[in-house]
């Protein structure tokens, strides 16, 4: 009878202190609408949204189920053998993927003991052992994330080589110190979960803060303290956001006139759709319309997608 505990991949496991990352696969995909089962795997996963929402649900270490909702510049991060699925809701969405094992090695500068020894800021991620954290990017993040993906795409470039090994480190000190950043949403996640689902639920109607606070049983100006952690805006630039890429969408995917999208999307005046449209998106809605067509988007997404992963 074997008696032999499991191997643990997770990167909090006391076994794998000793050990060094290695990128197993990358990605870079389009969505318009997807739906994942259920899944788990040995590897750490960090997934970068440029563009679009992305739902994940995952289990909790009680084995309860939680829901994140990732919006474009935050990512998430979730650790090996975490049971979870991603859900992307007729939106286009893109995503920036790093996938990492962990590997014996023999060069002790580059361990995760090593790390943890040189950054506060990453030796108490450790101690937090989230297997899932969603993390808001001030614009560092994800270009790490592409130097690693250019890098290793180079077939002359090797997977173990120094170079490699200061990228990564550079990747988990980010991370690692934009969740110390945003750490302080923690206590009010069941909140920001009930405003965030409150708001997609009733962004095509008229909604104030207030309306979203009461729904929580908090107080407005705590709601926004939440947001801002952990989203790096107000309830309403949020609510705003989320509405401009359902009309983004709707200008891509449907033959609604602007005025009918604009009512669709909640907003009764004109002038403030358009005002918030260019804050986001940065041309007017018939403009996007024009250069954004739907068939000329999926065409270029799919000559644009990246999949690379080794065994």
């Amino acid at each position: 009878m074997n008696t032999a505990k499991p191997q643990s991949y997770s990167i909090f496991a006391a076994a794998n202190r000793n050990k060094w990352f290695q990128v197993s696969g990358y990605y870079v995909h389009y969505y318009n609408c997807f739906d994942m089962i259920f899944h788990s795997h040995d590897r750490i996963e960090m997934m970068y949204v440029a563009m679009g929402e992305v739902q994940i649900e995952f289990q909790t270490t009680s084995g309860e189920s939680e829901k994140y909702t990732i919006l474009p510049n935050s990512y998430i991060f979730i650790d090996a053998n975490v049971p979870h699925k991603i859900t992307i809701d007729n939106i286009v969405t893109k995503i920036y993927n790093l996938e990492l094992t962990l590997t014996n090695t023999t060069d002790y500068n580059f361990t995760i003991n090593a790390l943890c020894n040189k950054d506060s800021c990453v030796r108490e991620f450790f101690q937090l052992k989230k297997p899932v954290t969603r993390i808001s990017d001030d614009g560092l993040f994800v270009q790490n994330i592409l130097m690693i993906q250019k890098y290793i795409g180079n077939e002359i470039n090797r997977q173990n080589d120094i170079y490699l090994s200061y990228l990564l480190s550079a990747t988990l000190l980010l991370m690692a110190k934009q969740c110390e950043k945003s750490k302080s949403h923690m206590p009010g996640m069941s909140y920001i979960n009930k405003a965030v689902g409150y708001i997609h639920e009733n962004y095509n109607r008229a909604i104030t803060l207030d309306d979203i606070a009461s729904v929580c049983g908090v107080s407005p100006n705590y709601l926004n303290l939440l947001f801002s952690n952990s989203f790096d805006v107000t309830v309403k630039t949020y609510v705003n956001k989320y509405r401009i890429n359902r009309a983004t969408l709707l200008l891509t995917s449907s033959d609604l006139s602007i005025d009918e999208i604009r009512e669709q999307t909640g907003y009764n005046n004109k002038a403030i759709f358009h005002q918030n449209f260019l804050k986001f998106v940065g041309i007017p809605p018939g403009k996007f319309r024009r250069n954004n067509h739907q068939n000329n988007i999926v065409k270029t997404q799919l000559g644009e997608e990246n999949n690379t992963y080794w065994n």
